[in-house]
């Protein structure tokens, strides 16, 4: 099993901590002007193959490889000058304990070297948790990064959480796949470590306080989305529109939120999404806003809806119409930016890209320079994801180890968090949720 051990100086690159004097681990190396698969290779005592299997984009760069890439360096295989096996035991390794050393120990569990779609996302969210473990680095925290190949397996994560290093680490964040995680959490209970889960929010959490689910649940979020959402609009006549579509998403949260209007004495009444101009008219009120939403969250739907209500408001301008809609809208962006100032659309989700932000593009110009390229498109963006989750835990272990904070919390770049003991004896979810306004003054703004 692979270890990426980073002990964080300046910036990155990171520089490798052979820790009491243990074999040299795994590297990633950052590709200088005029350097060659060859002579990387000689560099680290491997071969070509090796350093090509380890990074399979370079196949796919036909063997090429650009200035100011990242190379993972696998260890070099056995040779003739590796140790001679004996019967002695082990020599067992003092690890010191966070009371009697100056430095903090994050574990990092991920599956970096699957050849899948999912993987580079891993690697993104890797790379940015690494941008804000050097930020708090600066800040003065001193702290080693043990990082492991997680794979998949319930015995590849047995192998890792075996290693003498693990029992003393402060945080674990990861694994991802969930028939690890019961293995992972009652070590983490059993040493008292933090056990955060960046990807999976189906673990039981009830009995070990030691666990943090980043990533709400659809019920959890349509809990909190739905109760924001009559806190704001509580007076407003809602109007459902049905779609000719079954959406369990959809359909769970219309139930949830005519629940809650209905108990504060607000029916809301429903409109099929074939139902011709008159039924919408009749379904309107002129004298108050009206707030519109679907129970379907695809982009077929939103077409049709976004159609409709066009055409309704230039034919009915007395009107006065908001839209509601899902976290997957966010993605749509490009193409219904218009439509939603238009139609002063508020999006519930538990994380927001804004790409209009000086802050955002400032983020993203720090991640082409440190790895060379743009991050990947989608939603949420996993380095900006794994900035704010590591700088929110990071943080709290400034404070730990310092015993004082020089500075507030930084406001998150995408995803906020607001992590919620659910019992006594518990873990923690993260429960927080906003609105996203797209105003008709063509402002974007959260509502929380």
């Amino acid at each position: 099993m692979k270890r990426y051990v980073f002990t964080l100086l300046l910036c990155i690159p990171f520089i490798l901590n052979a820790q009491n004097s243990v074999q040299a681990v795994n590297a990633m190396h950052k590709v200088s002007k005029g350097e060659t698969l060859w002579s990387i290779s000689q560099r680290y005592n491997i071969t070509v193959e090796e350093l090509i299997a380890s990074n399979p984009e370079i196949k796919e760069n036909n063997g090429k490889i650009k200035k100011g890439s990242f190379l993972f360096i696998p260890q070099p295989s056995a040779t003739s000058s590796a140790p001679i096996e004996t019967n002695e035991p082990a020599p067992v390794i003092d690890m010191p304990t966070k009371k009697t050393r100056e430095s903090a120990r994050i574990g990092v569990l991920l599956p970096l070297e699957e050849k899948t779609e999912r993987t580079k996302k891993v690697i993104e969210f890797y790379q940015g948790f690494l941008m804000a473990a050097d930020s708090v680095r600066r800040q003065g925290l001193d702290m080693d990064i043990y990082t492991y190949n997680s794979g998949t397996t319930e015995a590849e994560i047995m192998d890792i959480l075996m290693k003498p290093e693990m029992s003393s680490l402060d945080i674990i964040f990861g694994p991802v796949y969930e028939e690890q995680l019961p293995m992972t959490a009652n070590f983490c209970r059993q040493h008292g470590i933090k056990l955060v889960l960046p990807f999976i929010n189906s673990m039981n959490i009830i009995g070990n306080p030691n666990i943090y689910v980043v990533t709400p649940s659809n019920q959890i979020t349509t809990t909190e989305a739905a109760a924001l959402t009559v806190k704001l609009h509580a007076d407003k006549n809602v109007i459902i529109i049905r779609s000719n579509d079954e959406n369990t998403k959809g359909s769970l949260f219309t139930k949830t939120l005519s629940e809650m209007f209905m108990k504060k004495g607000n029916m809301p009444r429903i409109v099929n999404i074939d139902a011709d101009d008159f039924t919408l008219e009749t379904a309107m009120n002129q004298y108050k806003d009206n707030l519109i939403l679907t129970d379907n969250n695809t982009i077929r739907t939103l077409n049709i809806l976004v159609s409709k209500l066009n055409e309704f408001m230039r034919k009915h301008p007395a009107y006065n119409i908001s839209l509601l809609g899902y976290p997957e809208w966010q993605s749509y962006t490009s193409t219904q930016l218009e439509n939603f100032f238009r139609l002063d659309t508020y999006i519930y989700s538990a994380y927001f890209y804004n790409a209009l932000s000086p802050e955002t593009k400032a983020f993203e110009q720090s991640f082409m320079k440190n790895f060379g390229r743009a991050m990947i498109n989608s939603q949420p963006r996993f380095a900006m994801m794994g900035f704010d989750l590591a700088y929110w835990f990071l943080h709290d272990l400034y404070i730990e180890f310092k015993g004082f904070d020089t500075q507030q919390r930084i406001i998150p770049y995408q995803n906020p968090f607001r992590f919620v003991q659910e019992a006594d004896e518990s873990g923690y979810n993260n429960r927080f949720v906003q609105l996203i306004h797209y105003t008709q003054t063509r402002q974007i703004e959260t509502v929380k």
